[in-house]
């Protein structure tokens, strides 16, 4: 593992970082899958709001909390990061649409009935397929767009998977 050498615009950028940021790849790597279970959970539970008047407003509110964990996971980890953030955050969907010992579910998934509107009664694939294309496409995005400024230098920290053991790497901006 190499370290660039420490000078104090590097010590000060890094003490510009949130938290999590400044952890070794592997606590990020637990921290990507920490907050896809959570952004999975809280985007279950909030998917279906105004499904009942075919209104998708708590899908969209959903796929904003799943979008701004993602974006947050890749500019943390890289692709690598993003990668166990999706399977974290399906991972949930699934687990909580399986049939319970019970015989009950606690999420239902695409059913019909003449009396219930089209939306309600396919949130859920609305929200499952939305999350992962969302994720998906963040992985083609450019690096740039998941970068974190420092607050009052020039430099920028940048995070890639391919650079997992550094701490970071700077680049001047013009």
């Amino acid at each position: 593992m190499t370290t660039p050498a420490a000078s104090s615009e590097t010590v000060e950028q890094q003490s510009d970082l949130p938290f999590s940021y400044r952890c070794s790849a592997w606590l990020r790597a637990l921290i990507c899958v920490a907050t896809g279970i959570v952004a999975g959970i809280c985007g279950t539970l909030v998917h279906r709001l105004g499904a009942q008047y075919n209104l998708p407003i708590g899908l969209v509110l959903a796929l904003l909390i799943i979008g701004i964990s993602a974006w947050s996971a890749r500019a943390r980890s890289g692709v690598t990061g993003l990668a166990l953030h999706l399977i974290a955050s399906s991972g949930v969907i699934v687990v909580a649409s399986v049939t319970a010992t019970s015989g009950d579910i606690l999420v239902p998934m695409g059913f019909y009935s003449s009396d219930i509107p089209f939306f309600s009664q396919n949130a859920l694939w609305f929200w499952f397929f939305g999350m992962i294309v969302i994720q998906f496409v963040m992985v083609f995005l450019p690096r740039s767009l998941f970068v974190i400024p420092s607050s009052g230098a020039s430099l920028v920290v940048r995070r890639d998977a391919a650079e997992a053991d550094d701490d970071s790497r700077e680049e001047m901006r013009p």
